[in-house]
């Protein structure tokens, strides 16, 4: 009662609209955290190969974290923010902040009331569901796969009411607490694979999965209370708002599950190719996202607004020239970066997961499989900046139908490569299935903003893959230097050294190269970075 009486006596008004300097800062605070939130998520694998290596219990808890993690991307993942932001901002924007509270509290309850039965459900049900998934695992080790998911199949329900909080938050524009959310989940599960994995196994892991999702949760929940937050149990299905919050959440999550059924199919896949083929699928994954995180994300989160502008405005050339920049800079930093890490693919492997339990035989594997998940590198980037320009355009399906597209290259692939290829023919068709699916989202973009300019963004790609070849020359040549001078099996550091003389080096050569050919692109990253910076320090 004391918590509602505080709430009553400070409301939530609407958030004041961002400045320059309040939107760089709000933008600072959100790259660090999400970069931390990367960094945490390596490390979190990290740990957990250290501990276990490419092992039973480390393929069992990858089977198991499937069904858990599956239900959370279909009722919330990203879907929350955008469905959730742009309603309750309209609501607080025109005043109606009791309708605000009640249309959140009705999605609190309503996310209860979908996802406790569901979880209920699936946990009785594993026995049966999970040698679907894991069909080769021996009895001993399907028995704990089990044993995993039930413990997991708490974390949905924490981490939607978390990503629903996070979402109302943002609307308020406090970005703190729901970029802490994701570190405080990362942090736990590290914290139960170092304290609680070395007594209770694989499961005290599990255990860290449950806890972090808590976390998630409530660290959000004071800065909430402290916004006036007024939750009340409801069900008000019949206001237009949270209708069309629904309405808004429903196309997103069929995307998601769309792509969730490629995961399930390729655990299932993965797990039939021998002890540790899960784990080391799943390691080199985690890489291939390191830049994907790094560049396509971000790039479309800055890209939205300017392309919604424009498409509220009517200006069409001013969207067809946004695109087309952002495209060629995208290619500017993904065909260096494509080439250096294949160069480099195993060094960065022994750095980041080439400890502990984790063999170097694992290593080797899992640097063959990445090679092959780079394929689709530059295919997965695109995705993430090509879809909002059609969110842009308030069209959720087209992105929708693209992702569909891309899941029956995945899935055929999957089924006609596996046999030949193995591991690798499950990273091809991944891989196959980003440049589908890019390939169709442009294509359809083409159609609907004919003026982006082609001719000029082929010969841009042309002059980077050629600067690009140059970069991974260099560093090819410069880590074989290190290797000569310093041995072929080279510790941590020594793999330091290679990796970063190397990568410098050949960043440098791509450089000049642009600087040659006078790339212009060189000198808009150099501004933007630059620009961050002057920003902040003028904040």
């Amino acid at each position: 009662m004391r918590s509602r009486r505080l709430a009553a006596d400070n409301p939530a008004r609407p958030a004041p609209a961002l400045g320059g300097r309040s939107i760089a800062r709000a933008g600072l605070i959100v790259t660090i955290g999400f970069l931390a939130s990367r960094v945490l998520g390596w490390a979190r694998l990290a740990v957990i190969t250290n501990q276990f290596g490419a092992s039973r219990d480390l393929d069992a808890f990858l089977a198991a974290f499937r069904i858990p993690d599956t239900l959370f991307q279909l009722v919330a993942a990203g879907a929350v923010g955008s469905a959730l932001i742009p309603v309750v901002t309209e609501l607080l924007g025109a005043g109606e902040e009791e309708r605000a509270w009640r249309v959140v509290s009705t999605i609190f309850d309503l996310a209860v009331l979908v996802l406790v039965p569901l979880a209920l459900v699936l946990a009785v049900a594993a026995p049966v569901l999970m040698p679907l998934i894991t069909p080769t695992f021996a009895p001993a080790q399907a028995e704990l796969v089990v044993q995993l998911t039930r413990v997991m199949l708490v974390s949905p329900i924490f981490l939607t009411l978390g990503a629903t909080a996070g979402a109302l938050l943002n609307a308020l524009n406090s970005f703190g607490a729901p970029t802490l959310a994701p570190i405080a989940y990362n942090v736990a599960i590290i914290a139960a694979a170092i304290l609680l994995a070395p007594t209770m196994g694989v499961t005290g892991v599990a255990a860290g999965v449950a806890l972090g999702a808590v976390a998630h949760l409530g660290v959000q929940l004071p800065p909430l209370l402290g916004r006036g937050l007024r939750y009340r149990p409801v069900l008000d299905l019949r206001d237009a708002a949270t209708r069309r919050i629904l309405l808004l959440l429903a196309p997103r999550a069929l995307g998601t599950g769309a792509t969730q059924i490629v995961f399930l199919v390729n655990t299932m896949f993965a797990t039939s190719l021998g002890t540790g083929a899960l784990s080391v699928y799943t390691v080199a994954f985690t890489v291939l996202l390191i830049p994907v995180g790094i560049l396509g994300v971000p790039l479309g989160v800055v890209l939205l607004p300017a392309l919604s502008q424009a498409v509220v405005a009517g200006e069409m050339g001013r969207f067809a020239g946004v695109v087309g920049r952002a495209l060629r800079q995208l290619f500017f930093v993904v065909a260096p970066a494509t080439g250096l890490m294949f160069v480099f693919g195993r060094p960065i492997v022994a750095i980041l997961f080439g400890h502990g339990d984790f063999t170097p035989h694992d290593v080797d594997l899992t640097a063959a499989t990445l090679s092959v998940f780079l394929v689709g590198l530059g295919g997965h980037v695109l995705v993430a900046i090509l879809a909002p320009a059609f969110f842009a355009f308030q069209d959720t399906r087209t992105p929708v139908a693209a992702a569909l597209a891309a899941v029956a290259v995945d899935v055929a692939g999957a089924i006609l490569l596996i046999g030949p290829l193995g591991l690798n023919g499950l990273a091809l068709a991944i891989g196959l299935g980003a440049w589908v699916e890019a390939a169709i989202l442009f294509g359809l973009l083409l159609r609907r903003v004919p003026g982006i300019e082609l001719l000029g963004l082929g010969r841009s790609i042309v002059v980077f893959v050629a600067g690009a070849a140059l970069a991974s020359a260099v560093g090819l040549g410069a880590g074989l230097g290190v290797e000569a001078l310093l041995g072929r099996h080279l510790n941590t550091l020594g793999l330091i050294v290679e990796v970063g003389l190397g990568g410098g080096l050949g960043v440098l050569a791509y450089a000049a190269w642009s600087v040659v050919f006078e790339v212009e692109e060189l000198g808009e990253w150099i501004g933007l970075g630059r620009g961050l910076l002057g920003r902040e320090r003028a904040g």
